[in-house]
């Protein structure tokens, strides 16, 4: 199956890349501000995406509309929840630093 993956420019891990896992294997390095295609494994369940010790929750492959989808910063697009929550983000809430959304 191949999926169009798109991340946002968005300030909020400006120079790093994120990496997307179909399956706890991984499928692709997505960079700032680019859409890409990337090809799953058939048998693919779940999509991850991660940077670092962050990632998002578990992304059935089943609820993909479209064959898009987008993986950005969670707190990014809301310029209070940036100032305020960085470090909840990267420690307490490092299952939810990420998502993915179709």
């Amino acid at each position: 199956m191949e999926i169009e993956v798109t991340r946002p420019k968005q300030f909020a891990d400006l120079t790093r890349s994120y990496r997307l896992l179909a399956d706890g294997k991984e499928v692709a390095l997505i960079e700032r501000g680019t859409t890409q295609k990337v090809t799953l494994p058939a048998d693919c369940k779940t999509l991850t995406a991660y940077i670092d010790w962050c990632f998002s929750p578990e992304f059935s492959v089943s609820d993909i509309q479209d064959g898009r989808i987008v993986v950005k910063n969670a707190f990014a697009s809301n310029p209070l929840k940036a100032l305020v929550l960085p470090l909840y983000y990267v420690s307490f809430g490092k299952h939810k630093y990420l998502n993915i959304e179709s």
